[in-house]
């Protein structure tokens, strides 16, 4: 493997990690809720507005 694949790698997983932190629990992060409507808890955006 590369180096520059390697930091690649790290990069990928580390942004993988840091959006599924603050992912809204009711949508998982979609956006949408379960009749594809905006999700009324992070107004769409995907995000943990709450700070739950």
């Amino acid at each position: 493997m590369e180096p520059e694949e390697s930091a690649t790698d790290w990069h990928d997983i580390l942004a993988t990690v840091l959006l599924a932190h603050g992912r809204c629990c009711t949508c998982n992060g979609t956006g949408l809720d379960e009749d594809g409507d905006t999700c009324r808890d992070c107004d769409g955006s995907g995000i943990d507005n709450h700070g739950a």
